[in-house]
């Protein structure tokens, strides 16, 4: 009974991290050296009670901080080596925060921020997106990874159209309103996990920086879209050209405001 339980133990850390199954090896090598059998059952009992609960906590810590693909391959191999990823970018940003900020309570404000991008998680997850990050009054979302999507391009518009919906019943009943703006844009991008201690999947690249310049010139409550977005979309939505637009630090680019959903019927 000994070496049976203290064999299965040992091919169950086959499937933790690194860090974990150095540290249970040990443990479970020094509770086999031990003479005395019951000394050894209650804790080997003890010990495998405490190894389930910490890969509940970690499986639990990976799946609220991570993409599910992402927290899946880290149990499984320990890692997530960057790749490179094809996508589309949403950024949105929050127009005169600061003077928002300067007339509400600061409690007030961090709430409905909270609830704000609670609502744009749910939009983002229900298009297959990957809410990357908040900076501030800023939101960050990707379509296309860790998970592809042949379609990101139509599936951030659409999210994007639903973000300035659902902030227009947001607002409703508020004496300071919030207004936002959205930026979109599409290309390649290298995604990874960031940080140790507190894990992060990220997306770095020259489209990242396009999007967010998107984002900064266009206007409050419309959806400012690049072209290689446009191109991708254009069968879904309809669209008012800009022209060119100057970018900062950028060659000015061609910009497309979204209108909304192209009727069905009509190419």
């Amino acid at each position: 009974m000994k070496t049976t339980a203290i064999s299965g133990l040992m091919r169950s850390t086959q499937d933790i991290d690194e860090a974990t199954r150095v540290l249970s090896r040990e443990l479970i090598g020094a509770l086999a050296a031990l003479e005395d059998s019951a000394i050894q059952r209650r804790l080997l009992k003890d010990l495998v009670q405490r190894y389930v609960a910490l890969e509940k906590r970690v499986e639990g810590l990976l799946q609220n901080t991570l993409p599910p693909a992402v927290a899946e391959e880290i149990k499984r191999t320990g890692g997530y080596p960057p790749r490179s990823f094809e996508g589309t970018i949403l950024f949105t940003d929050c127009a005169g925060f600061t003077r928002l900020a300067e007339r509400m309570p600061a409690e007030m404000l961090i709430q409905r921020l909270h609830d704000l991008f609670s609502g744009l998680d749910g939009i983002v997850r229900g298009e297959g997106g990957t809410k990357i990050k908040t900076i501030g009054d800023s939101y960050m979302a990707f379509f296309g990874a860790p998970d592809p999507l042949p379609d990101h391009a139509v599936r951030a518009v659409r999210a994007a159209l639903a973000c300035q919906a659902f902030l227009r019943t947001f607002n409703e009943g508020q004496p300071l309103p919030i207004e936002m703006r959205i930026g979109v844009h599409s290309g390649q991008v290298m995604g990874g996990v960031v940080g140790h201690d507190r894990m992060q999947f990220d997306v770095f690249g020259d489209a990242v920086n396009t999007a967010s310049r998107f984002e900064s010139s266009g206007e409050k409550g419309r959806v400012n879209v690049s072209e290689r977005t446009w191109e991708q979309a254009r069968e879904e939505f309809t669209f008012e050209p800009r022209g060119e637009i100057p970018l900062k630090n950028k060659a000015p680019m061609r910009a497309f405001f979204v209108t909304g959903p192209r009727p069905v019927g009509k190419g």
